[in-house]
């Protein structure tokens, strides 16, 4: 409900904002009289619970609010009649008849009127929740499935791990996937997932692409051509791959065949939930439930981090164990329920609600239920979205930050951005079990998520009942099959009819050659991601979607100058085809004040100044790649906010550019093109004192600039890609003419903070570090530096350091890092793993 409300605030606050192009002079009054009412209700109900009838009114009239202003910007917009009629009597009546149900009826608090709305500590997310995926209760399982991989074999083996959804089949194949013995074992690992969903293509795709072997040809070949390739990149391997959540044996039978068996002890690991798999597997493992023992373990974790628990709560807990019956999956929902509240009351409510569900019904579901009704109000939403995406898939941190902000969902909180509580919200889900991490950073900031697919029935299931969403994977004309598209209805057979209210269409498929227009009717399209669509021009029919707040997308040709009419656009991502590597961004966008985050992949944009107009972007955070070229000290004084910044350059530079002005700025990518940039254009920077990542690719680095980058004092993680050293004179060493070739000395006290060191195709030969430098290091990462002669050896000295990796490197870097390796074991230092990869 509070969503919906601050939804509908934004939206009239930024019909009314002065700096947009197209403001509502006429209707201002009627405007600024709604947004009063709809902020007396939103601070009001801040501290209050409603009955559900009227929380319905209220969400209903908010989605009507939003639906009335977006269809007369559209009109007002892209029609060529001067005024549009906006009627906002019945809406007005709704809200004032709203507000008298209330006693003691809501009043207006002036000095609350236009500030954010906070959520109450009580309610907010857990600011440092553990994230980890705990593993307990399968140690005998992973005992003797390891032994059962490792053994030795010369015919290709299938192991097949069988169970009902939740039992933790994934969890126990991702352990012993990453499992140390088992990752020596083989030349390579691959991990897929073949849900229910997915097609035979689509599986094919995938694999040839975690080999890193897919070419756009490829999309254009049969499966079995595509099928030839993933043989041939596998054969004479010995490989070990994980099948995870397989549902059709008919399909398994068609892929295996693609899988090469050279007798060289390669194996298939699977999962499913068909038990029938096991006649076709040369070893199965049914995955078993947890002992009570177990359960109480999990819970515990989950619930206190490892530490003791209250002795009050433990026979409480131990009740609520036995009732999850051994199931994993309903015993970490629980735990994310009882950690919200660590009181004997209010986990002797959870029992009684446990106690009271039927179980003659689907239990399992039933329990999982209660993870979501018991979320607090303002976290429904974004658990209620992740029903949008596909089964299994992993989905983007960044990618899902953006998209709710986009949606309307994030209500703001006091001294943060809406992408900062977005983070907060999504922490919440994990910590409560809803979400299940994938991938994190090196300061454990998680990258990528999953959902349960139980968990993803859950979301699908809520969000149609509440009419917050409608998802549509069904046959659209002129849409593709893996177009996902989302509305606010309670229309289900008259597609056209659904299409003029959808609010989202994102297409989640592979790459294709073009899009037939799919977008007419979309008045309302908030969000609109077609990315991986290859378009050849730009489809001048997105230019009737003018309520767009996101929009990715792919093409050959520059953005028309009308994109200005995107007048709420937050979001823009741009990716190029081959071959064309820059353009520029019309000079109307620099005036376009929602945005917050202008993404260029696979290219580089180029600053156009506007006609003489300084609009300041105050919530721009996000901005790459743009071409230095035409960039001014005074343009970057537009982007005050800026977290994230990409510059590219390609032509000699004269003037110091002063990054050091962006204050807030955390996320650096440098690059270059290599035949034509100046020789030192990284000297030409200042570097504010902000930053805490810094990537150099393509670039000639001068030793005095690296002295630089060692005194930054918030830097945790620095890459070096592609690059090329040069020395105090500014000139590329060469080692045919210079003896001793790249040197790189790091000084005493440089890179105090640093986690992270990512060296990758560099000229350097010679690296020395003492032992004050790095002094926080954790991981130092070599690949494909051919020339360097060795790794510090002090490196492995660092108090910090948990990994050293090195991989198609110079054979002497190769024996230095087993050299460390060695000296550090000898120190019994257990901290410390040294992976060597050769190719």
């Amino acid at each position: 409900m509070a969503y919906a409300l601050e939804s509908l605030s934004m939206i009239l606050k930024q019909v009314l904002n002065p700096h947009n192009q197209h403001l509502i002079l006429d209707h201002k009054l009627q405007i600024q009289s709604l947004l009063d009412n709809v902020s007396i209700l939103k601070n009001y109900l801040t501290t209050r619970r409603i009955i559900e009838n009227l929380e319905r009114r209220i969400v209903i009239a908010s989605h009507k609010g939003e639906d009335i202003i977006e269809a007369h910007m559209s009109d007002r917009i892209l029609s060529s009649i001067s005024a549009h009629l906006l009627d906002l009597k019945d809406l007005m009546e709704e809200f004032d008849s709203i507000m008298k149900e209330f006693d003691p009826p809501p009043v207006l608090l002036p000095q609350n009127l236009n500030s954010p709305l906070v959520v109450s500590s009580s309610s907010s997310p857990d600011p440092d929740p553990s994230l980890r995926n705990i593993f307990v209760g399968m140690d005998e399982e992973v005992y003797v499935l390891r032994a059962k991989i490792t053994e030795q074999q010369s015919q290709l083996q299938e192991i097949a791990i069988l169970g009902m959804g939740g039992l933790g089949k994934t969890t126990l194949a991702r352990q012993l996937y990453n499992d140390s013995s088992v990752t020596d074992h083989f030349d390579t690992r691959l991990w897929i997932t073949i849900s229910v969903d997915s097609d035979l293509r689509d599986s094919l795709l995938s694999i040839i692409e975690s080999l890193k072997k897919l070419t756009s040809k490829m999309y254009r070949e049969s499966d079995e051509e595509l099928g030839k390739h993933i043989y041939k990149a596998l054969r004479g391997k010995s490989y070990l791959i994980v099948v995870d959540d397989i549902w059709s044996i008919e399909k398994w039978e068609i892929m295996r065949k693609f899988f090469p068996d050279d007798g060289n002890g390669s194996l298939i690991l699977l999962t499913s939930r068909n038990n029938d798999l096991a006649r076709y597997s040369t070893y199965a493992h049914f995955i078993r439930f947890l002992t009570m023992d177990d359960s109480w373990i999990l819970l515990s974790l989950k619930v206190f981090a490892g530490k003791h628990g209250p002795p009050e709560l433990e026979d409480i807990g131990q009740r609520i164990c036995m009732h999850c019956g051994g199931h994993p999956l309903m015993t970490i929902v629980i735990a994310g329920i009882l950690l919200t509240s660590k009181t004997r009351h209010f986990w002797k409510f959870v029992l009684e609600n446990i106690k009271s569900l039927n179980r003659f019904h689907d239990f399992t579901m039933e329990i999982l239920n209660m993870g979501y009704n018991l979320l607090p109000h303002y976290l429904k939403p974004c658990f209620l979205y992740m029903g949008a995406f596909r089964e299994d898939r992993e989905i983007g941190a960044s990618e899902i930050i953006r998209l709710w902000v986009a949606e309307g969902f994030i209500i703001p909180t006091a001294n943060k951005t809406l992408e900062e509580t977005a983070e907060d919200y999504l922490k919440a889900l994990i910590h409560r079990n809803l979400l299940m991490v994938c991938e994190q950073d090196i300061n454990g900031k998680v990258k990528t998520f999953s959902i349960h697919d139980l968990l993803r029935d859950i979301s699908l299931r809520y969000a149609a009942e509440e009419n917050f969403l409608r998802v549509s994977r069904r046959g659209v004309p002129n849409i593709p099959k893996d177009t996902v598209i989302m509305c606010r209805s309670e229309i289900n057979d008259d597609i056209e009819k659904m299409m003029t209210l959808a609010r989202s269409s994102l297409y989640f498929g592979r790459a294709l050659n073009a899009l037939d227009p799919v977008i007419n009717g979309l008045r309302l399209l908030r969000i609109l991601d077609v990315f991986k669509i290859e378009l050849h021009q730009f489809p001048m029919e997105i230019l009737q979607l003018v309520n767009l707040r996101y929009l990715a997308f792919t093409c050959r040709l520059a953005l028309p100058s009308s994109i200005s009419r995107f007048w709420n656009l937050q979001t823009l991502i741009i990716g190029r085809l081959p071959s064309f590597r820059a353009f520029a961004l019309p000079s109307q966008v620099w005036e376009m004040t929602q945005l917050r985050h202008i993404k260029s992949k696979k290219a580089c944009i180029w600053y156009c100044p506007g006609n003489g107009k300084n609009v300041i972007q105050e919530d721009l955070q996000t901005l790459t790649n743009i071409q230095l070229c035409g960039v001014t000290n005074e343009v970057l004084e537009k982007f005050p906010n800026l977290k994230k910044l990409g510059v590219f350059c390609n032509v000699a530079l004269y003037d110091v550019f002063d990054l050091a002005s962006l204050q807030k700025l955390e996320t650096l990518k440098c690059s270059s093109d290599w035949s034509m940039v100046t020789r030192d254009f990284l000297s030409y920077l200042t570097l504010p004192l902000s930053l805490k990542k810094l990537t150099l690719s393509l670039c000639k680095i001068p030793l005095r600039f690296m002295e630089t980058v060692g005194s930054l004092p918030n830097l945790e993680q620095l890459k070096l890609q592609k690059s090329d050293f040069l020395g105090l004179d500014l000139e590329p060493i060469e080692q045919e003419s210079e003896p001793m070739g790249p040197e790189w000395e790091t000084r005493n006290g440089e890179f105090p903070r640093l986690i992270s060191l990512f060296m990758e195709d560099l000229n350097l030969v010679h690296w020395t570090s003492c032992g004050t430098n790095f002094p926080r290091l954790k991981r130092l990462v070599v690949r494909e530096c051919c020339s360097l002669e060795k790794i510090p050896c002090d490196m492995g000295n660092i108090p910090t350091i948990e990994l050293i990796e090195v991989d198609e490197s110079s054979p002497s870097v190769l024996a230095s890092a087993m050299r460390i390796e060695k000296e550090q074991d000898d120190l019994r230092n257990r901290l410390l793993k040294v992976v060597v990869l050769r190719s």
